[in-house]
């Protein structure tokens, strides 16, 4: 399968360094958003004649260049396979698939595909993250050639991220014909899986069985997409890392986002869209990434992609019925402090816009504590964010989520940080500079089978394996893993958490 037709015309494909996987690089799903189209909802693809060869991704979304940051010059200078350098372009909307079917048509995918030869694939989407302020396909967590040898199809698509596609300005809201604006990045991961649907089976998918994942503001978005009324249909299964659950900080009431809008044209010294959209990309990007830290734009209820914010969609029990994984790693993301924070000074600490109600919710009665707090704040609304969905969506008649602590150091450090278990998921962590062992890769074997399975059949359980049972309020358990052979259901009440999530559950939409 070097050659496929979809819908747009003929593509050609290469073979992997993984025998019978084949990958498509850089496949475009929708019309480049440039001009006219800068801040509008992505078009259909233009077709075109003869074969296009799809051996390299497409351009990344403009976004702050972090290349030069000390840990990509360490991953730079100790990574046996060099990062390429970003390449940006506002012609950024390509996805790229990875297939083992041909291999499956010779019966030359060994034991691990579990699914019979002439059967079509489920298919697994990757929305990367970076806060929906950058992000990329073109990196090597996200390689398919380890997990498409379990028997699925991977595809990672490029969304538009940061002020390409979460801007929205109430002029944006008069031209438009639903009356919205923003949401620009969620629209064209719904066109992605749009063309999955129409596209797949060419590559032997079946898009009957679609999973979404994505880790950080990749999970933000598998909850966006599931909350959206314009995703109904395209999804079935669905998977948060790090990401995903219930905070009112997490996407931008809509009244907030266009006033936020009106002051970013003031910042550009500009009066009008039309001003705005002769930018160039680059100008562009390099005003927002002046614009400030706290006021960068985000998802929000449009009223059309998404009736209300996400979290109130879940509250209200109008997200898709699925079968969701909402992971969390044990350690997340820690703050480094600028000043000692004691009990005497915690009150006056700056918490960030998205753990301000963690900083106001608790309590510390020790300098050792506040200084905890401060530092971890992040690690505990995450592991709030998602224990109120799970609490929410426990109460409706829906199907329980299944939650899951990734407990696992990553080689060389005593941590299991934010996005670790990316590389897990990938098997990909070999193509970096960590000092894995066996140990790693067989729990990285034990992962990809859990995830192909859950695309599979919507239960992350598989034989031989212990079993991971769905958090319900007769058994609120999360399944921490610690290795390939130790996974185990435990109670992880934490007061800070369960406190801070029942808040969650309970809050009032600002809209």
């Amino acid at each position: 399968m070097l050659e496929t037709r979809i819908s747009t015309g003929l593509v050609r494909g290469k073979m992997t360094d993984t025998e019978g996987i084949v990958s498509f690089l850089g496949i475009p799903f929708a019309a480049p958003p440039v001009g006219e189209l800068r801040w509008r909802a992505p078009e259909k693809p233009q077709p075109w004649e003869g074969v296009r060869d799809c051996f390299d991704y497409g351009y990344s979304c403009w976004q702050r260049d972090n290349s030069q940051s000390p840990y990509i010059l360490k991953c730079m200078a100790e990574n046996p396979v060099k990062p390429r350098p970003l390449r940006m372009s506002e012609d950024c909307l390509y996805l790229n698939v990875w297939t083992p079917a041909e291999a499956l048509e010779r019966g030359e995918a060994g034991t691990k595909c579990a699914v019979a030869m002439g059967e079509k694939l489920p298919v697994m989407v990757w929305f990367y993250g970076g806060g929906l302020q950058g992000g990329t396909t073109d990196d090597l967590i996200f390689d398919g050639e380890g997990l498409c040898q379990y028997g699925v199809i991977l595809v990672t698509a490029n969304y538009r991220t940061g002020v390409f596609g979460y801007f929205g300005h109430p002029d944006l809201e008069k031209e438009n014909v639903h009356h919205a604006t923003g949401n620009y990045g969620l629209m064209d991961q719904i066109a992605a899986l749009q063309w999955v649907h129409d596209n797949i089976e060419a590559f032997g998918g079946d898009p009957g069985n679609v999973t979404i994942f994505g880790c950080s503001g990749g999970g933000r978005s598998v909850q966006g997409l599931a909350c959206s009324p314009l995703a109904e249909g395209l999804i079935h299964h669905a998977v948060c890392h790090s990401a995903g659950g219930l905070n009112p900080n997490y996407s931008l009431p809509y009244s907030k986002l266009k006033a936020r809008g009106e002051e970013f044209v003031r910042f550009c010294g500009l009066s009008t869209i039309e001003e705005m959209r002769a930018l160039p990309a680059e100008k562009l990007q390099e005003i927002y990434n002046g614009f400030g830290f706290d006021r960068w734009f985000n998802i929000t209820g449009d009223g059309w992609t998404l009736p209300v914010t996400m979290d109130e969609m879940v509250r209200q029990g109008r997200q898709q019925d699925l079968d969701y994984i909402l992971s969390t790693t044990l350690n997340e993301i820690r703050w480094p402090l600028r000043a000692p924070v004691t009990v005497a000074n915690f009150k006056d600490h700056k918490f960030g816009e998205r753990t301000e109600i963690f900083g106001k919710s608790v309590t510390p009665t020790t300098d050792e504590q506040a200084t905890h707090y401060a530092e971890w704040c992040e690690s505990y609304e995450m592991k709030a964010a998602q224990l109120a969905w799970a609490k929410v969506q426990a109460n409706q008649p829906k199907k329980p989520v299944y939650l899951m602590s990734y407990d696992h150091p990553m080689p060389g450090t005593n941590l299991a940080s934010h996005g670790d278990d990316q590389y897990y998921v990938f098997h990909t962590l070999k193509k970096f500079y960590f000092p894995s062992t066996e140990e790693d890769d067989a729990l990285s074997r034990v992962m990809m089978l859990r995830w192909t399975n859950f695309a599979k059949t919507g239960s992350p359980n598989a034989p031989g394996l212990p079993e991971w049972t769905p958090f319900t309020n007769e058994s609120p358990l999360t399944m921490t893993v610690l290795s390939a052979d130790d996974w185990q259901m435990k109670d992880r009440s934490v007061k800070e958490i369960d406190h801070l999530a029942e808040i969650y559950a309970k809050w009032e939409s600002e809209e």
